[in-house]
């Protein structure tokens, strides 16, 4: 039953980033493919696991998107640590900050900029 679930919220995620005006959705080739972070998978087999985020890396970069959308944290966060690891400019977002009308501020792994003075 997980499948038809998450293909129904993936759906409807999907559908709703369809209604932010300038947001250019693209689909990456392995979307489906795990980002390797599992909870405790990553500390456990950190070389598997850096090897699968390194995959998922090079797909997001493949994709010429400046940001990433995923909705679940940890994927969030092992994906955008790797990519500042390699220098890339893609930043990641939670699909809720998008929605919410919410990205102008650090994305994940990103820290607060100071202000001014």
């Amino acid at each position: 039953m997980r499948g038809p679930a998450r293909a129904r919220r993936q759906g409807a995620a999907t559908a709703a980033l369809a209604s932010v005006e300038g947001l250019r959705l693209v689909e990456l080739k392995e979307a489906e493919t795990c980002c390797g972070f599992g909870g405790l998978f990553a500390v456990k087999y950190g070389e598997i696991s850096n090897a699968i985020v390194s995959r998922k890396a090079d797909d997001i970069k493949s994709a010429e998107a400046d940001t990433v959308l995923a909705g679940d944290m940890g994927c969030l966060m092992n994906m955008a640590g790797k990519l500042q690891r390699e220098g890339s400019p893609v930043r990641a977002r939670h699909v809720a900050e998008v929605l919410a009308g919410m990205a102008e501020g650090p994305a994940i792994g990103e820290s607060q900029k100071e202000p001014a003075r």
